[in-house]
């Protein structure tokens, strides 16, 4: 899969001398029609593509389906195509490491209109 775009946080100036976390995460681009599936969070006020971490040993689809499904509800997820790679270095907030590695694997996909229940993480319902 291509490289669509490498972002660097206005904070994270250089990678030397830094310790550096690596997370894996997938990313959805449910088309339907010409709508896209965006996920709403109220914590941030933004839109973003469904998605979220890779389990260790986790296969990347499976992984993205999974999300997919638990975050929006999305029902028979097919049609699946690697569409590219998001990666971001940001500020790691937890004392273990300075910055965060980022990196997303997007893959287009088909979902039906109707959506089932989602089942969000406590974290991602929490209000700041």
């Amino acid at each position: 899969m291509r490289i669509l775009k490498t972002h660097f946080h206005p904070e994270v100036t250089t990678l030397e001398s830094k310790s550096v976390f690596k997370r894996l995460a997938t990313r959805s681009i449910a088309i339907r029609e010409e709508s896209i599936l965006l996920l709403y969070t109220e914590r941030y006020e933004d839109y973003s593509l469904p998605g979220g971490g890779i389990d260790l040993g986790e296969d990347k689809i499976e992984g993205m389906m999974r999300e997919l499904n638990e975050e929006t509800g999305a029902q028979e997820i097919r049609n699946i195509k690697p569409f590219g790679i998001y990666e971001e270095y940001r500020p790691w907030r937890k004392p273990d490491f300075d910055i965060q590695h980022m990196i997303s694997y997007c893959y287009t996909c088909e979902v039906n209109k109707e959506l089932g229940a989602s089942s969000l993480e406590s974290y991602e319902k929490k209000m700041v």
